[in-house]
């Protein structure tokens, strides 16, 4: 199977979990108090999720230009903008 084939299918994939699983919450009668409940649970997933994947990628990416050395005086990449988007 070729790449684009693979990345279609898992992306077909995707899209239909989260389908379901938004639905789920619909199908189901919550009170009030329990449907704030579900919905601060799923923020601090995706938060979580999100965090999880986007803060090593971005370290893995600095070390690797690093290591390279193809770091280079650019406007956009110093340390103060550094840690200014951390932030």
């Amino acid at each position: 199977m070729d790449d684009f084939s693979s990345i279609s299918l898992l992306s077909l994939a995707m899209l239909v979990g989260c389908y379901v699983a938004g639905t789920i919450p619909l199908a189901v009668n919550f009170s009030e108090e329990k449907l704030k409940l579900v919905t601060v649970l799923g923020a601090g997933l995706l938060c979580g999720t999100a965090l999880a994947v986007i803060i090593p990628e971005g370290v893995h990416a600095l070390y690797e230009e690093m290591l390279e050395g193809e770091i280079r005086q650019k406007k956009y990449l110093n340390v103060k903008n550094i840690i200014f988007f951390i932030i």
